[in-house]
C-alpha cells in the first residue's frame, strides 16, 4: 500500500486489535477474529512449562512460581496479539530481589544487534512508565494513564553492563545521534553492572523466509490490501443498512392526511429564545422544541393510528428496499473466507458443510496445525530459552553460594592489564591460577558429592542444584475439543493392542497420554502390571512346556537323540527374552541427560566477570571482522598489510626475520584465513559494530568515545567531536599532554 491514508487505516486496524481499543473506526473483523481463533488454539486450556530433566524435583516448582509471580497466564493473550501483528518481539528478564521480572517488548520498543555468529551482542529497550512525584520537579512530563507523570526509560544491555537512562521527554531510537547526548532531552543516565554475564533476552520471529532472514513480517502485512478492501465493503454495507433499513411510507393520499403535521403537545419557546438568544451548537427554540423532538430525517415521523375517509382507490403501504443484495452478501462472505483461509484459519461463520462434531473437529485441524507452528515460534524458541537462561543463572548462584557456605575460596583470575608489559610474570601467574583452579574444582566436587549422600544442604545456599540438561519444554494443559469417554476408551484399546504386539509400554502410552514426558510415563508405570506379569508367565510356561515336549520326541534324523538336541531348535533365548521383558516392565525409571546437548547463551569469561566487577572494560569478547563493517575492505594478512605475512615488508618495517630486507624479497603471497575462522552473518542480521571495550578508544571528559581510526572521525570537513580536548583550563593540566591509547583487545 503506497497510499499514506491506507497505511494509516491499516495501522489503526492492527492497533485496535492489539490494544483492544474500541474508539477507532474499524468495520472489518477479520484481524480480531483471526487473533481470537489463534489465541484459542495457541493457549488452549493453558500452558505448562517444565524441565525435561528434574532429578531433584526443584525445577518444576521453581518454574511454576516464576509463572505465577509474573502473571504470565494473564499476559500471554496480549503477547500473542502483539507477536502476530508485529511479526517479532523480545522476551527479556531481569533479577528483581529474590525473583525475576519477565517482560515482553513489542517491535517498536526494542532494537536487537547481533554479531557475525548470530548471537545477541547488545539490546536497546525503550518504554514508558508513570511516576507520582512529591516535589514539583518530579511532576514534569505528560500525564500518565493511571495518574502521575509519564516518564521514559532506555536500557542499553551489554554482557558486562547496563546503561539506564530515565527522561521526562519521549525517547526515540533515532535520537541517539551517533552516541551524542540529546541536549533537549538530557535525562539521567546510570551505568549498572550486569551480574548475569550474558544478554538476558531472546528474540522471537513469526515469519522466516527460505534464506533464513527473519525480517519480522506481521501476520496480516501481506494481506493488507485485501483486508482494507473487505473493510470498505463492510463499511458500505453498513451505510446501506443504516440508510435503507427503515421502510418508506407510500400513499396515494396527500401527506397531511397520513402524517401528522405537529406534536400533540405544542412546545412553548423559552424567554431567552424570544429575546433572540440561541446556543452555538443547537438551533433556536423559536422553531424547534427546546428538548428535541421527532425528526423526519431519522424517519421518526408520526403516523396516526386511524386514517379515515379512505376511498376505494386509495393505497397506503410501506415499501422496504433491498439494502443488501444477495450477491453482495455472498461476495463479502466468500471474500472473508478466502482471507481467513490464506491466514491459515477457518471462518467460523462459514462452516456449512460440517454436519457432525467429528467433521467440525476435522475442519479445525488446519487451525490447530497453524496455531501449533505459532506456538513453537513463541514458546519453544522464545520463552523456553529465556527460562533456561534463568535456570542457568540459578545454578550459577548455587555454585557461588555453596562455595561461600562451605568456606571454599575461588582463586581470582589474573588480568593481563595488571602486569603491563611483564608477559612472563603474567604467564607464570596464569599457570599457578590453573593449578589452583583445578584443586578448587576437585574440592568443590568432593564437597558436593558429600552433601548429595547426606541430603543436607548447608545454610545460606540459594539457587538450584546443577542437574545436567537445562532444557525447558512446554505443553498444553488440555485440548480445545475435550475427548469424551469413548475417545479415551478407543485410545486405551490401541495401547493394549500395541502392547500385545510387543511395543514398549512407554511408547504405547503416548497414544493415551501424548502430553506427558517419558519420565512422567515411566513414573506412572511404577505400579504392578499384574496383567503383563500374568501374560508373560503364561508365555514362559508355554516355552517350558514346549521344551519338555522337545525332550520327549526323538529326532527324525537321529532317533537315539531327542528333538531338543538340534541347535536350530534351541528356545533358550526365548526364555531369556521373556524374563528380560518382565524385568523391564517392573523397573521403569527416568534417564539422566547431560548438559552437553544444550546451547547455552554466550556468557562472559571469568576474567571479563572480574573486569566488570572492577568497572573495567571487557576484553575477551569477539569483535566483528568482516570487510566493510570493521573498516577493512581488502584481503589482509595477519600483519595488517594486504597480501603480506607477519614480519615482511620494506626496510624499517616489521619485526620478523625479513625486517630490513627489500620489498621484493618479502612477498611470499597472501596468507588467507580458513573459512571456519571467519563466521558469516545470517541474512537480515543487524551487526553491532560498536565495541564495548573502551581500552582502544580516546575517551573525553564529556563522555564521548570513538575509535582512533578514520572510520570513526565523522564526515569530511566536520568537527572532530570524538577527539579529546587539550584545553588545560577545561580538563586540567594532566589532560593537555593527551593520553596514550591502549592496545585493542584480542579476538578469541
Amino acid at each position: 500500500m503506497s497510499n499514506p491514508t491506507q497505511n494509516q487505516q491499516f495501522e489503526e486496524i492492527l492497533n485496535a486489535a492489539k490494544e483492544r481499543r474500541g474508539d477507532l473506526p474499524i468495520d472489518t473483523m477479520i484481524v480480531a477474529s483471526h487473533l481470537a481463533q489463534m489465541r484459542t488454539f495457541i493457549l488452549r486450556r493453558g500452558i505448562e512449562f517444565y524441565c525435561e530433566q528434574d532429578s531433584y524435583g526443584a525445577r518444576k516448582p521453581f518454574l511454576e512460581k516464576l509463572y505465577e509471580d509474573n502473571m504470565l497466564e494473564m499476559k500471554l493473550d496480549s503477547v500473542i496479539d502483539y507477536f502476530l501483528c508485529d511479526g517479532q518481539g523480545l522476551f527479556y528478564f531481569r533479577p528483581s530481589g529474590d525473583n525475576y521480572q519477565i517482560m515482553y517488548f513489542a517491535k517498536n520498543q526494542y532494537r536487537c544487534y547481533r554479531d557475525q555468529n548470530n548471537q545477541i551482542d547488545n539490546v536497546v529497550l525503550i518504554y514508558s512508565f508513570a511516576v507520582k512525584g512529591n516535589t514539583a520537579g518530579d511532576n514534569f512530563g505528560p500525564p500518565g494513564i493511571n495518574g502521575g507523570k509519564k516518564k521514559y526509560i532506555r536500557l542499553k544491555v551489554f554482557k558486562d553492563k547496563i546503561e539506564q537512562t530515565v527522561s521526562n521527554e519521549k525517547i526515540e531510537f533515532e535520537d541517539e545521534n551517533g552516541g551524542l547526548p540529546n541536549l533537549n532531552n538530557p535525562g539521567s543516565t546510570e551505568t549498572l553492572q550486569n551480574s548475569l554475564g550474558f544478554i538476558p533476552a531472546v528474540e522471537v520471529f513469526n515469519f522466516i523466509d527460505c534464506t533464513g532472514e527473519a525480517n519480522g513480517r506481521g501476520e496480516f502485512d501481506w494481506l493488507a490490501n485485501q483486508i482494507m478492501g473487505h473493510d470498505d465493503l463492510v463499511r458500505n454495507i453498513r451505510k446501506n443498512m443504516k440508510f435503507f433499513g427503515n421502510p418508506t411510507l407510500v400513499s396515494s393520499r396527500p401527506k397531511h392526511d397520513i402524517v401528522e403535521a405537529g406534536s400533540e403537545t405544542p412546545f412553548r419557546p423559552t424567554i431567552s429564545s424570544q429575546a433572540g438568544f440561541a446556543g452555538m451548537d443547537r438551533p433556536s427554540t423559536k422553531a424547534t422544541a427546546p428538548f428535541g423532538g421527532a425528526s423526519p430525517i431519522d424517519g421518526q415521523i408520526k403516523v396516526p393510528r386511524v386514517i379515515a375517509n379512505l376511498e376505494p382507490t386509495d393505497r397506503v403501504s410501506y415499501m422496504t428496499p433491498d439494502s443488501v443484495s444477495g450477491d453482495q452478501n455472498m461476495y463479502v462472505k466468500q471474500y472473508r473466507s478466502e482471507i481467513r483461509l490464506a491466514l491459515g484459519g477457518v471462518d467460523d461463520i462459514d462452516i456449512n458443510l460440517a454436519q457432525t462434531a467429528y467433521e467440525i473437529k476435522t475442519l479445525y485441524g488446519r487451525v490447530a496445525a497453524t496455531a501449533e507452528k505459532k506456538a513453537r515460534s513463541l514458546f519453544s524458541f522464545g520463552l523456553c530459552k529465556l527460562l533456561a537462561m534463568i535456570i542457568q543463572h540459578e545454578e550459577y548462584l548455587f555454585e557461588k553460594s555453596f562455595n561461600q557456605a562451605i568456606g571454599l575460596v575461588e582463586p581470582p583470575v589474573p588480568l593481563q592489564e595488571e602486569f603491563g608489559e611483564d608477559m612472563e610474570g603474567y604467564e607464570a601467574t596464569m599457570v599457578k591460577y590453573q593449578k589452583a583452579m583445578a584443586k578448587f574444582i576437585k574440592q568443590r566436587e568432593e564437597a558436593f558429592n558429600a552433601i548429595l549422600e547426606t541430603g543436607e544442604i548447608p545454610e545460606g545456599v540459594v539457587g538450584l542444584i546443577p542437574d545436567g540438561s537445562k532444557k525447558v519444554s512446554w505443553r498444553w494443559m488440555g485440548e480445545v475439543f475435550e475427548e469424551d469417554t469413548q475417545d479415551i476408551l478407543n485410545n486405551s484399546i490401541v495401547v493394549r493392542n500395541l502392547q500385545e504386539l510387543g511395543v514398549d509400554s512407554i511408547e504405547a502410552l503416548k497414544y493415551l497420554f501424548p502430553g506427558k514426558t517419558e519420565e512422567e510415563r515411566a513414573a506412572m508405570l511404577s505400579g504392578y502390571p499384574f496383567r503383563m506379569v500374568q501374560q508373560t508367565q503364561q508365555s514362559l510356561n508355554s516355552f517350558i512346556g514346549l521344551l519338555g515336549s522337545l525332550y520327549q520326541l526323538p529326532h527324525p534324523q537321529t532317533p537315539n537323540l531327542p528333538l531338543a538336541s538340534d541347535p536350530n531348535l534351541d528356545i533358550t533365548g526365548f526364555l531369556y527374552r521373556s524374563l528380560e521383558f518382565l524385568r523391564k516392565e517392573l523397573s521403569y525409571s527416568g534417564r539422566y541427560k547431560p548438559s552437553s546437548s544444550d546451547t547455552d547463551p554466550s556468557t562472559l569469561s571469568d576474567a571479563d566477570r572480574r573486569r566488570s566487577e572492577l568497572g573495567l572494560p571487557v576484553r575477551d569478547e569477539r569483535t566483528i571482522t568482516l570487510p566493510g563493517i570493521d573498516g577493512t575492505s581488502t584481503d589482509l594478512g595477519e600483519s595488517g598489510a594486504p597480501g603480506l605475512s607477519p614480519g615482511t615488508g620494506p626496510a624499517g618495517f616489521g619485526s620478523g626475520p625479513l625486517s630490513g630486507q627489500s620489498m621484493a624479497g618479502g612477498i611470499p603471497g597472501a596468507q588467507r584465513k580458513p573459512e571456519y575462522a571467519q563466521s558469516l552473518p545470517d541474512p537480515g542480521s543487524i551487526l553491532s559494530a560498536a565495541d564495548p571495550d573502551a581500552s582502544g578508544k580516546y575517551p573525553s571528559q564529556l563522555g564521548l568515545t570513538g575509535g582512533a581510526s578514520a572510520a570513526g572521525m565523522g564526515p569530511s570537513g566536520g568537527a572532530d567531536l570524538r577527539a579529546p580536548s587539550f584545553n588545560p583550563s577545561l580538563l586540567g593540566a594532566g589532560a593537555a599532554a593527551g593520553s596514550k591509547p591502549k592496545s585493542k583487545r584480542k579476538s578469541k
